[in-house]
């Protein structure tokens, strides 16, 4: 019987922590908004583990079986809201950049109309349509850049988008 509950308790914890890692890397993967470090990740994910791991053991040794799996479901359920909470968040983040982006390309394209010889314009526009996934248009600002400025920066971005 102990054995089967440090077992349970082991997996159920390892499980929990990794859970919660994974909901917190998601950010850098699905919205790119920059990434928690191996460290961070590992003590939160250790800390985690020990206070999961403790607690659950706590709670079935001093309750009943279905005071503890009431429990389970607790966390279970604090793990989900806060990754609902979390995809919230990085949503709303990621709307904010994309329009922030958005009214970037707009004042860039109003200042390549005024001033269609700069090629430093081209480039950030370049840049911010490659990271709104319009490559494209990514491409046609990076050629116009690397016409007003062949320098190996500008013909290089343009080999590298073509490759995308």
């Amino acid at each position: 019987m102990l054995l089967g509950i440090i077992i349970y308790c082991t997996v159920f914890a390892l499980v929990y922590a990794g859970a919660l890692v994974w909901i917190l890397e998601r950010k850098e993967k699905e919205y790119r908004q920059g990434s928690i470090s191996f460290t961070d990740a590992f003590i939160v994910g250790a800390s985690v583990v020990i206070f999961v791991y403790l607690t659950n053991i706590v709670v079935l040794m001093s309750w009943p079986r279905a005071a503890a799996t009431a429990y389970d479901i607790v966390l279970v359920t604090a793990l989900a809201a806060f990754g609902v909470y979390r995809e919230t968040a990085y949503k709303a983040r990621a709307w904010k950049t994309r329009r922030r982006l958005r009214a970037e390309t707009r004042l860039l394209e109003w200042h390549v109309a005024k001033d269609p010889a700069n090629a430093a314009y081209y480039e950030r526009l370049s840049e911010v349509y490659e990271i709104l996934g319009e490559k494209e248009k990514a491409l046609v600002a990076a050629r116009m850049a690397a016409k007003l400025d062949p320098a190996v920066k500008n013909t290089w971005r343009v080999k590298q988008l073509e490759e995308l």
